[in-house]
């Protein structure tokens, strides 16, 4: 359990991330400011980017982790919950070639997920990742092929402490001055009035 002086210090930690047998790495930074310690909890990720074989689009470089739900046990991080999926449908169709008409279309998908076990049991947390890839080519009548097939299942996720940033707080004297100089402006802006 965190002691008191643990708990009163938000900070803003960043965890790195690794998958075994080649499923990715990346990142996530959270806010432990709602952490009481006790128990299982969750705390939404602020920050986060994942890197992983699992994407079909050209244009998809990673996954963006924002939103994901970390877990805690008595104030200890144990892992990430999250999942994601991309898709892409590209089509040739060519019906006045020679010999024709051609058509291929590509049906590319990908999806993974992260799970974190042990809530029952939390001597024994574990994070794992499982995910796909593929392309399915297939003309008008049939499929032709699969290409690009990719499957892991139940790899290890590991994770690093990086970084304990201190969550800037406002300090109560700029707070009271920010306010002081706006009631200030506002009565100068209300004594040109009673000028003019």
């Amino acid at each position: 359990m965190r002691s008191p002086a643990q708990l009163a210090q938000a900070a803003v930690l960043t965890y790195n991330f690794e998958v075994e047998q080649g499923g990715g790495s990346g990142f996530l930074k959270l806010s432990n400011s709602s952490l009481t310690g006790i128990g299982s909890e969750q705390i939404a990720v602020g920050e986060g980017r994942f890197n992983t074989f699992a994407t079909a689009s050209a244009s998809k470089e990673y996954y963006d982790l924002a939103g994901a739900i970390a877990l805690f046990f008595q104030g200890d991080f144990r892992g990430l919950q999250a999942s994601g999926s991309d898709g892409e449908i590209r089509e040739i169709d060519l019906p006045d070639v020679p010999g024709g008409p051609f058509y291929v279309k590509y049906d590319s998908r990908a999806f993974w997920s992260m799970a974190t076990n042990g809530v029952s049991s939390p001597d024994r947390w574990t994070s794992y990742f499982s995910g796909y890839r593929e392309t399915i080519i297939s003309n008008r009548e049939r499929v032709l092929a699969i290409d690009g097939r990719r499957i892991i299942s139940s790899a290890r996720v590991s994770y690093t402490l990086v970084d304990t940033a201190a969550e800037p707080v406002p300090e109560p004297i700029s707070a009271g001055g920010t306010a002081l100089a706006l009631a200030g402006l506002s009565w100068l802006k209300h004594q040109k009035k009673k000028v003019a």
